[in-house]
């Protein structure tokens, strides 16, 4: 006995109407593939003799996926907390290196003017020591 084709289900699509949600799966996994990215499907409900994974429980093998993604997400929270702590302390260490350096420009103009009070001190006494001469 010869198997006959199924026909496909429901009304033909309309030319220029919506596409069907499956073709545009379709297209979609077409895409990545041709981008070099494989997705694998798996239907952790079907049950096959034969997987193309060897020892693939889904039940198991989905825990453990969910536990992965889990502490993915920690390590990811984590991460972005730390980020925060330290962007906060970048902006503490720069504010007190600006106010660091203002410091310095007051105390190295303190210096050059008590340096030219010097001098000019050192000027006066040695013309007031010529006069007496």
């Amino acid at each position: 006995m010869k198997k006959v084709p199924a026909k496909p289900r429901g009304r033909p699509p309309k030319p220029g109407g919506p596409t069907p949600r499956a073709e545009v799966q379709r297209a979609y996994r077409a895409r990545l593939a041709a981008a070099g990215k494989v997705m694998r499907i798996v239907d952790a409900n079907a049950v096959t003799v034969q997987s193309p994974i060897p020892d693939f429980d889904p039940a198991r093998d989905g825990v453990f996926e969910r536990e992965m993604i889990a502490s993915m997400r920690d390590q990811l929270r984590n991460a972005l907390s730390k980020v925060g702590f330290l962007e906060d302390e970048v902006a503490r260490l720069r504010e007190r290196d600006a106010e660091r350096e203002r410091e310095r420009e007051q105390v190295e103009r303190d210096l050059t003017n008590a340096l030219k009070d010097k001098i000019t001190l050192q000027d006066e006494v040695t013309r007031l020591r010529a006069r007496r001469r």
